[in-house]
């Protein structure tokens, strides 16, 4: 009887392991964060990430910057330039009208550099003092209207190829519990600036790690048990002829 047990407990023990081995790669290149960003207001860990550029289409191209925007399920990553072509725009650090869209669910972010954008010079880089979100459309009452802890961010700068204007880059990391009351159940987010930096609106697509890996060991797991269900049939019929 003993060794019976010890069979069963070490079937459901292999069969778990097996199931979260396959499937581990699988989830983690989907959900975790394997961007290796480091906000420090250095950007070269933004190289490799996809992006997307913003623009008004009255201005034909001549004014175009560029953002990323990640989320690994905890947090969302943003980065901005301001004038990612060079082509000398005076375009400073756009920190307002930034708004993130959940369903019918719209709430704005606000970013406050440290010291001011104005003050800024070239070769110099400022941390991002406060991040607010304050939503504007929220029937669902998914967002938290409040200055968001744990935000941090960076802003540098560096003269452009004309001689005399700014070109502004920026980095930010914010907590997504930090605007969303419950981000577990957000699977997709939009984001865009359409007041100040263009027209484009980009969407973030998330998922959750947990709730995930979860349901993969639950599905191993009940496969574990019905084998050992039919093993226990199939030895009591044994029994009885």
């Amino acid at each position: 009887m003993q060794v019976n047990k010890i069979v069963h407990f070490m079937l459901i023990t292999i069969i778990t392991l097996v199931g979260i081995f396959l499937f581990t790669n699988k989830v983690n290149a989907e959900t975790t964060n394997n961007y290796n960003i480091a906000i420090d207001g250095s950007f070269d860990d933004w190289v490799d990430k996809p992006k997307t550029d913003i623009f008004f289409d009255y201005n034909n191209g001549n004014v175009t910057k560029q953002g990323s925007f990640l989320s690994d399920g905890q947090y969302l990553y943003i980065y901005i330039d301001m004038d990612p072509y060079n082509k000398g725009h005076n375009y400073r650090f756009q920190g307002s009208g930034w708004n993130i869209q959940v369903g019918n669910n719209i709430t704005s972010l606000s970013f406050t550099v440290d010291g001011g954008i104005w003050s800024l010079q070239a070769g110099q880089k400022a941390a991002i003092k406060s991040v607010w979100s304050w939503s504007n459309q929220n029937p669902d009452q998914i967002f938290i209207n409040q200055e968001i802890t744990g935000a941090t961010g960076f802003v540098a700068s560096e003269k452009s190829s004309n001689g005399w204007a700014y070109h502004d880059r920026a980095e930010i990391k914010i907590p997504l519990n930090g605007f969303l009351k419950n981000p577990d159940i957000v699977q997709s987010m939009t984001i865009y600036d359409t007041d100040n930096m263009g027209q484009q609106k980009i969407t973030i697509a998330g998922a959750d790690t947990g709730s995930s890996m979860i349901v993969l060991s639950g599905f191993f797991l009940a496969i574990a048990v019905l084998l050992i269900g039919k093993l226990k049939k199939s030895k009591k019929e044994r029994s009885l002829t």
